[in-house]
């Protein structure tokens, strides 16, 4: 398994970001490797389940569970997978003015065939920094949070 921690200060409204990262059904207008993503079951304004669609080589399936613990903290952790045994994370966001918010970002993978652990590392570094490259707000086009990745595992 890896975890990748980051934190990060970026110049864009807490809001602005919440609101992208909430955001699930849209994750394939500008995550490369997320073809298809809808909410599945019940929503509540708490807990959303969303089932993802990825094709990294081939396609893989796999529902996360997200909990909006506040306005500033998403949590997820993983459902059900063909792919993942584990994938969990969170994002805390921290204002600090009006046009500026701190970003703490976890996420820990695992995937259910066996790989060497460098492979794996590289493998989430990849897929981290498309991440959080992609969900920035678009007036931060600009700002590149995938520097986060710098210095990674």
């Amino acid at each position: 398994m890896a975890k990748v921690i980051r934190e990060k200060k970026m110049a864009v409204s807490q809001e602005a970001l919440f609101k992208t990262i909430t955001e699930f059904e849209k994750y394939p207008d500008f995550l490369k490797e997320v073809v298809g993503a809808k909410v599945v079951g019940k929503r509540t304004p708490e807990k959303i389940r969303v089932q993802f669609e990825i094709e990294i080589v081939r396609k893989f399936i796999y529902i996360l569970e997200f909990s909006i613990v506040s306005k500033n903290e998403i949590t997820w952790k993983l459902i059900e997978s063909d792919f993942f045994k584990q994938n969990e994370g969170r994002w805390i966001l921290n204002s600090n003015g009006t046009h500026e918010t701190a970003v703490h970002y976890e996420l820990e993978v695992g995937v259910v065939f066996l790989i060497p652990s460098w492979i794996s590392n590289k493998f989430l570094i990849a897929l981290n920094r498309e991440r959080e490259n992609s969900l920035r707000p678009k007036q931060e086009i600009k700002e590149t949070v995938w520097q986060m990745n710098q210095n990674q595992i």
